[in-house]
């Protein structure tokens, strides 16, 4: 019962200052450097992982999908058609033609894109490591007690919430010329011309768009961009629960007593 006392009595006083030590000689500094190198850890084996070849692509619990709107656009142009003067033209027969007319796809735009997306993904990675590792120094003592007591990924969620939009912001143009490497965003803007093409059916010409009605965003890095970090984010915390579950595999002595400890088994 005076174990708990003591606990309960750090954790209210954390916000205004650092409980020097616990029952066991644990420290805030000390938590918050098992936090940190844990953290680290995750981030280095995520990196790791996605950024290897076929890390996002062959992956289906990362793999980046085609954003909805060209999900919603590959439908129509799949199952779809239009009728003119009687004659029912698909939309894959126009698709077709402007493939055959665009340099900057080979067979199957969406196909083509998807690939490309998470080639670019995976050229990314390595650029976030270091991106991700400064946003590790804004951690403080105030919530760390509270992370350490929380559930298997509360140091991984806990670092998401209070990073995500910085690190967006600061990874997106790491992204974007990835996507540039890969070539998905020539891919993009020829599915965002596909809708504004004229197809010619010998009797007339007909605009995409006027009937497919879909609005593509006006570009994919966005998008890209926060499906790559989910990604990252995802490994982090299954390191984290690896960690949680066995810190004394890691030959880290600050993890074997921050992880070990009491606190991190209430």
């Amino acid at each position: 019962m005076k174990n708990i006392f003591k606990i309960l009595a750090c954790t209210s006083i954390l916000f205004f200052a650092s409980c020097e030590e616990l029952e066991n000689g644990l420290s805030n500094d000390e938590i918050i450097r098992g936090l940190k190198e844990a953290l680290n850890i995750g981030l280095d084996a995520s990196v790791a992982t996605v950024s290897e070849t076929d890390g996002y692509l062959k992956n289906e619990i990362v793999k980046i999908l085609l954003p909805p709107e060209v999900k919603s656009l590959q439908d129509k142009v799949e199952n779809g058609y239009v009728n003119v003067f009687g004659i029912n033209i698909s939309y894959s027969t126009i698709l077709d033609t402007y493939i055959a007319a665009n340099p900057n796809i080979d067979t199957d735009p969406f196909e083509e894109l998807l690939v490309a997306m998470n080639r670019g993904a995976e050229k990314a990675a390595n650029k976030a490591l270091p991106i991700f590792g400064n946003a590790l120094t804004t951690m403080t003592v105030n919530d760390a007690l509270g992370i350490l007591q929380g559930s298997d990924t509360s140091a991984t969620n806990y670092f998401y919430n209070r990073t995500n939009q910085d690190l967006f912001n600061a990874f997106q143009p790491d992204v974007k010329n990835a996507l540039d490497e890969t070539k998905a965003n020539d891919i993009y803007r020829s599915l965002v011309g596909f809708l504004n093409y004229e197809y010619s059916t010998g009797f007339a010409s007909i605009k995409v768009a006027d009937f497919i009605n879909v609005s593509l965003p006006e570009s994919i890095d966005g998008y890209a961009t926060e499906k790559a970090i989910d990604g990252l984010f995802y490994y982090v915390g299954e390191e984290e629960k690896e960690i949680r579950e066995d810190p004394f595999k890691w030959g880290s002595d600050i993890i074997e007593k921050v992880f070990g400890s009491p606190e991190a088994n209430v």
